[in-house]
């Protein structure tokens, strides 16, 4: 852990920031009509940032560079004279994104990026190589000539995933030296490295090969870095990321950001429409668990409303409101918008709607961000670290690039949040782990025996892992026998059931593909441990536990689930069984229970003595929630209520043994509201 961790939220002020396409200011008339539009909005406009290029091909011949460069000048500096006070380029293409409109383009005058299977990207370029070095650093020089404010890199500066077949780069030439170079071992042919890369054990070299990719990353940083400097010191750099789910390059934001100077952050991730609204509640949270370890160099965390590419229809702005607001609420400090028109009509006053509900929620925004200035959040942490893939454990017949990981980061936010449950991206303060998937694999004996001296809900795949690390005894079971079909659960009487014992719920465990894992079935170690639900099958015909409790010799409590840990958890009985358990696994230290089983998502931000916070909440259902009853484990403190529509008003607790309940009422379909606590 990161020593000098960055506050959750920065003491800056809220920043709104929107990002400009290249047809809306390349024709002077239109960007004329750009002018008129966002003066109208100063208040909500407090940085502008113009997109370099149309394209994701990373190509375009310098001479053309130069021309844009000269015109973004002129761009920069009217926007600045109109009294926007932050005014910079971003910079779409350092690597390029991946293949597109390659019949029309300049091909790649260097060498392509070369995928592990040997595949060429046609618009991503070996970051390696002088040729591509020289023409990064005059293209940056170019833009750092327009004075602009600021530059930001955007996220092709990655080494996986450029261009279709080419998930995994670079095994061109110059890399293959180079990597022979650094681990000390020679590889003559891509073929050769990835048979050793695949070798079960071979996690060293899988680490150096890792290592490797985050040190190309950071020289590339530093070139871009040293190139901008040279030309104006005061230009500022930022950094945008693509996303924790892979971690082809370790996800070493930290490192990437200090290599190129950088005092603003973007991270990443897509949601692009209103076809799954939930997976902003999926991008916020991964959002900010990107932002988790930063140092105080880094002053802004933007987040990006991303409406990518710009149809009115795709995205509403009622889901607008809500992503940003939950971006805010799990730990991002602004917002960067790309949601304007990037046709070149001259119609952006259709944009006017968009911008009055942004203008509207700016106070709401600003209460949320001042209220959680410099807290983490509490909940549930979902255990996940940058070296995942480097640490994998590869077992034998298993493809090490080839492999699909399944991390589990998006199925788990999406199982647990949508409960009800609080989810936190941050580790420090968490009230209980969550280990899916064969994330254990990548963490140290000594680091999984602290987590299990807490609280931790896990799934049968990660009782393997520990099972294999001699760590199974620190859990109470074992898998006794694998189900992948034809399984249901039922809930035993223990007390952890309330009311519901004897329920069932079946998941259909094999409508969904693999459904190894969804089935298991637990063997207690101990006369101590809790079964708290069994296996049966669909003709009744009873098997054995599948989901138990048990404290273990560290003081831990643990929670495995083996039957569709992270599927189908939205019934009362199942939701009840969680919030029991894990009352338990915490000694009550969940701050946050939602009595009434409705979709309302809490995003809690808590000081350490809980008498500081806000409590984000989501009504992610099509119903109005008539009531909902909050309960919150912390001291007495003033409690206020805001929204988007509404002013603050001061909210009358009651009192509980060890908290204060209150009541909401009448919560619209798909709205935020906010409590501020303290």
């Amino acid at each position: 852990m990161n020593k000098s961790v960055r506050k959750a939220v920065s003491s800056v002020p809220l920043k709104l920031s929107w990002r400009i396409g290249v047809p809306i200011y390349e024709k002077e008339s239109i960007f004329k009509e750009l002018i008129a539009f966002l003066s109208k909005y100063r208040k909500i406009v407090d940085e502008v940032a113009y997109f370099e290029t149309i394209t994701h091909h990373l190509y375009i011949p310098l001479d053309q560079v130069r021309k844009r460069a000269d015109l973004l000048r002129k761009c920069v500096s009217a926007m600045k004279a109109s009294g926007v006070p932050s005014v910079g380029i971003n910079v779409l293409t350092t690597l390029g994104h991946l293949n597109e409109a390659w019949d029309f383009v300049t091909p790649l005058p260097f060498q392509p990026t070369v995928g592990h299977n040997g595949v060429l990207s046609k618009g991503c370029a070996c970051p390696n190589t002088p040729e591509l070095r020289e023409y990064v650093r005059q293209k940056y020089t170019l833009f750092a000539k327009a004075a602009p404010d600021f530059i930001w890199i955007d996220d092709d500066f990655r080494m996986g995933n450029h261009g279709a077949g080419v998930s995994c780069g670079c095994f061109c030439p110059t890399c293959l030296e180079m990597f022979s170079d650094f681990s000390g071992r020679k590889f003559s042919t891509r073929e050769e490295l990835i048979a050793a890369l695949n070798k079960p054990k071979g996690n060293k070299l899988r680490q150096d090969w890792i290592e490797n990719n985050v040190r190309t990353l950071e020289s590339l940083g530093s070139d871009i870095a040293s190139a901008i400097h040279a030309v104006d010191p005061g230009i500022k750099t930022g950094l945008m990321s693509c996303g924790t789910s892979y971690c082809y390059d370790s996800a070493e934001f930290a490192k990437f950001c200090a290599a190129l100077k950088a005092e603003k952050y973007r991270p990443g991730g897509g949601f692009y429409s209103d076809n799954q609204p939930a997976v902003m509640i999926t991008k916020a949270l991964d959002t900010a668990r990107q932002c988790d370890e930063f140092p105080p160099e880094i002053k802004e965390c933007q987040y990006e409303l991303e409406n990518f590419p710009y149809q009115t229809l795709n995205k509403s702005r009622a889901t607008l409101i809500n992503e940003c607001t939950l971006a805010l609420a799990y730990g991002l400090d602004g917002i960067a918008f790309n949601c304007l028109n990037s046709t070149g009509d001259s119609n952006l006053r259709i944009r006017e709607p968009l911008m009055r509900e942004v203008r509207k929620a700016r106070p709401f925004w600003e209460d949320i961000a001042a209220q959680a200035d410099g807290l983490k959040g509490h909940g549930l942490w979902l255990a996940w670290s940058r070296s995942m893939l480097g640490k994998a454990d590869l077992r034998e017949g298993e493809s090490w690039l080839d492999s699909n990981w399944g991390w589990k980061i998006g199925e788990v936010t999406d199982a647990l949040g949508r409960i009800g449950l609080p989810m936190s991206a941050h580790r420090q303060g968490a009230a209980v782990t969550v280990l899916a998937g064969r994330t254990a694999d990548t963490y140290s004996d000594e680091e999984l025996r602290k987590m299990l001296s807490g609280a931790v809900l896990m799934d049968g795949s990660t009782l393997e892992v520990l099972e294999r690390r001699g760590l199974g005894e620190l859990t109470g079971v074992r898998i006794s026998k694998r189900w992948d079909n034809g399984v249901k659960e039922r809930l035993t009487d223990d007390k952890f059931n309330s009311q519901w014992a004897g329920c069932v719920r079946d998941a259909r465990i094999e409508f969904w593909g693999n459904a190894i894992g969804l089935g298991d079935m637990l063997e207690p170690l101990s006369p101590k441990v809790r079964v708290l639900s069994t296996l049966e099958s669909y003709f009744d015909q009873q098997f054995g536990p599948c989901m138990t409790a048990f404290e273990n010799s560290l003081g831990g409590r643990i929670i495995v689930s083996g039957y569709a840990p992270w599927l189908f958890l939205g019934s009362e009985a199942k939701r009840e069984q969680l919030q029991n358990v894990l009352d338990w696994a915490t000694h009550d230290r969940l701050a946050v229970r939602i009595e009434e089983t409705v979709p309302l998502i809490p995003a809690v931000r808590l000081s350490p003595g809980k008498d500081r916070g806000t409590i984000v909440l989501l009504n992610a259902g099509f119903d109005i929630i008539e009531e909902a009853t909050l309960h919150f484990r912390g001291p007495d403190i003033p409690v206020k209520l805001v929204s988007p529509d509404s002013k603050k008003r001061q909210l009358k607790t009651v009192r509980e043994k060890n908290g204060w309940t209150v009541k909401l009422k009448d919560f619209a379909p798909w709205t935020v509201k906010a409590l501020l606590l303290g």
